[in-house]
């Protein structure tokens, strides 16, 4: 099994990355591999509402990393999505990441029920708020968030600071991947015995017509 973690911070070995890893070291203690994709610091381009995604494919007319995540998930089995805190919420190229590719996918039509987790860090506040930023896009999507003993954040300005001086949040993302780790393998045990329903596609109700 394989889980895809989104790095939203724009530095790629910050305390993001480092929190990501401590789940990540826990899921391959349980033999659960997990592949870190960094969002980078270019910009991104944000969704244009061209519906040109619901004729190609699931693919966003901007050619950029949205695409290569869009073909990266259908091949893995848990989601985790993590960011810094920037100007109180989610860094904005990560929003617009985000944004196209749970459109383009129509919420990622037919990938779950699949687990997935949001954590955020932040320096001082901010990240409560962030996390749940994030879980939106999970919790209208067919996916089943994953939790730990205390909110899935961070503290730290630096990785050193968050690994030697944050005791609870590193405790926090090892459990979180433990947890993980026992969701997935339950879910894989138990796919043939009780089998997730046929798919049912979204019904939209339009108010304002």
């Amino acid at each position: 099994m394989k889980v895809f973690a989104i790095n939203g911070s724009y530095h790629e070995n910050g305390v993001t990355h480092a929190a990501i890893n401590l789940v990540a070291k826990e899921l391959e203690a349980e033999g659960i591999t997990t592949d870190i994709f960094h969002v980078g610091a270019k910009p991104v381009a944000a969704c244009i509402d061209c519906r040109k995604c619901r004729t190609n494919g699931h693919h966003c007319v901007h050619n950029d990393v949205v695409n290569e995540i869009i073909d990266a998930l259908p091949s893995y089995d848990g989601l985790i999505v993590g960011c810094p805190v920037e100007y109180m919420g989610m860094p904005g190229t990560l929003k617009a990441v985000l944004d196209r590719v749970f459109y383009a996918t129509e919420h990622l039509e037919g990938w779950g029920p699949k687990p997935a987790a949001a954590l955020a860090v932040c320096r001082r506040a901010g990240a409560i708020n962030t996390k749940h930023q994030i879980e939106n896009y999970c919790n209208c999507s067919n996916l089943i968030t994953v939790n730990s003993q205390y909110w899935n954040i961070a503290f730290g300005w630096k990785p050193e600071e968050f690994l030697e001086q944050d005791n609870e949040g590193r405790q926090t993302m090892e459990v979180l991947g433990r947890n993980m780790a026992w969701m997935m393998k339950v879910i894989d045990a138990t796919k043939d015995t009780i089998p997730y329903s046929v798919y049912t596609k979204r019904a939209r109700t339009n108010f304002c017509r």
